[in-house]
């Protein structure tokens, strides 16, 4: 009997290792993705294998904007999840409440900006009046410059507003056809890479401007794959563990991602807060944001509630302490 011990061993070994590969059986999941600083998470987990520890086999599709990333999400169910800021969520809720909101990947006080060509006679922001500016309607950029511009005694009627696409502002303020753009990270960076900074003036907020960054879900995917939606945040909180301890290492996987110069994202990461969390404070924000959407005549609908749209549950399984929503 002694020598039939071996195998046995090794069939017993054999069979631990199919159960264990039962309980983690891979799924599929799509994320929609900003191209951008803000979602570190993902591609950090992306680079480190992360999401395939957890048993995910993650389909990442590029945007250059979050708006364009949610709006894609909405149009295709293909899509599951999104990285997005609070502006296109409230543009959005109040015609669709197919999507909710799972955690804030991070935030930042100082990645939104406006860009201006000072050869165009902008050298403070009053010399924005009456000049052709791009932003990317429905984004945080387009929100942004409306409290940038009442800073300064201005609205947005005061100026010449033009809807581009996050990837285009730059192309379009090199070639003449804008005075200024406003715009995030790394577009803001990637235009000053390449049109000669004796051309430029950087117009920064007086007051400082919180942009959140959110991964939102399709509802019924959220509904009926709870589990799926776990591993993703399980690979996404190991990243940010691995961002916070590893800041030189994640710097550089993020530079390469994104195509930035390393010395640029070193000089840049402090801007950003990579945390992921479920604050109370995000619903004041997103209920601010739609009061401004309602005033500015986008609709005539009242704002939603937006605790309808937090789905709290799988983060507080997972880090209670970073939920604090008020329910």
């Amino acid at each position: 009997m002694r020598k039939y011990l071996p195998l046995l061993f090794i069939a017993l070994l054999a069979c631990t290792s199919c159960t264990k590969e039962e309980a983690i059986k891979p799924v599929n999941m799509t994320i929609a993705a900003e191209m951008s600083l803000l979602p570190a998470t993902v591609w950090v987990a992306e680079k480190l294998s992360y999401f395939k520890e957890v048993g995910l086999n993650l389909t990442i599709r590029e945007f250059d904007s979050g708006r364009n990333a949610l709006e894609s999400m909405l149009k295709d169910k293909t899509i599951n999840m999104a990285t997005v800021a609070q502006t296109p969520i409230v543009f959005n809720s109040f015609n669709k409440e197919d999507y909710v909101i799972i955690a804030t990947m991070a935030h930042s006080f100082d990645d939104v900006k406006v860009l201006a060509r000072k050869d165009h006679g902008i050298k403070t922001a009053k010399d924005l009046r009456g000049k052709k500016i791009g932003a990317t309607l429905r984004s945080t950029g387009h929100y942004f410059l409306e409290g940038f511009l009442s800073n300064h005694g201005m609205n947005l009627k005061d100026i010449k507003l033009y809807d581009v696409n996050a990837a285009k502002l730059k192309d379009k303020l090199i070639s003449g056809e804008l005075d200024a753009i406003t715009s995030w990270e790394p577009h803001i960076y990637n235009t000053k890479k390449i049109l000669d900074e004796s051309k430029l003036t950087l117009l920064i907020s007086p007051i400082p401007f919180r942009k959140d960054f959110f991964f939102t879900v399709n509802k019924t995917y959220a509904e009926n794959n709870k589990e799926h939606v776990t591993r993703f945040l399980k690979a996404v909180l190991k990243a940010e563990k691995y961002i916070n301890e590893h800041q030189a290492e994640a710097q550089k996987i993020m530079a390469e991602k994104i195509g930035a110069d390393p010395v640029i994202v070193k000089n840049i990461w402090d801007a950003f807060i990579f945390e992921i969390t479920l604050e109370q404070s995000i619903l004041v924000s997103l209920e601010d944001e739609a009061q401004w959407a309602i005033d500015i005549g986008h609709t005539k609908k009242s704002a939603p509630n937006y605790l309808d749209f937090i789905h709290y549950q799988n983060l507080e399984n997972l880090k209670p302490e970073a939920v604090n929503i008020i329910r």
